[in-house]
């Protein structure tokens, strides 16, 4: 992810990322998960559009869930899940698009987030859910800490 970086202050979310000061040479960042990390996460425009676009790939890539799934977790974890942690996304995604499908408004609303726009040929409320689905993942510890 791109972002502006003045000499000395950094952007606020790469602060609460731990991102080192750029006045010394850094070797290996401090390991922290915070839930203020996760509030941004899960909330910032820019990772909210990422998770977007994550979505947006897997969405066009492939046509079955556990595809789509895969396309997602091996570009931020490098590894398929497994059983029991698939199901627990299952299930989430389940209760998601069920959501979107009842308030398509809501689908609307998460897609206009960010400059860049969501794909026309997309269902909203499907790419909303997957966007979620991406935004879960990224927030896991194994994708921020690796």
């Amino acid at each position: 992810l791109y972002t502006l970086w003045k000499r000395t202050a950094p952007p606020p979310s790469m602060e609460i990322l731990n991102a080192p000061s750029r006045e010394t040479f850094c070797v290996q960042r401090d390991r922290t998960n915070t839930p203020l990390q996760a509030l941004v996460l899960l909330n910032d425009p820019q990772f909210i559009e990422a998770s977007r676009t994550l979505a947006a790939r897997a969405f066009g890539s492939a046509d079955d869930f556990d595809s789509r799934l895969d396309s997602i977790t091996l570009r931020l974890i490098n590894r398929r899940l497994d059983d029991t942690e698939r199901k627990v996304v299952a299930d989430s995604f389940n209760q998601m698009i069920d959501h979107y499908r009842r308030d398509p408004d809501e689908a609307n609303k998460l897609l206009a987030v960010g400059e860049s726009k969501p794909p026309d040929t997309a269902d909203p409320a499907e790419l909303a859910a997957w966007t979620l689905v991406a935004s879960q993942i990224l927030n896991l510890d194994e994708t921020l800490t690796r």
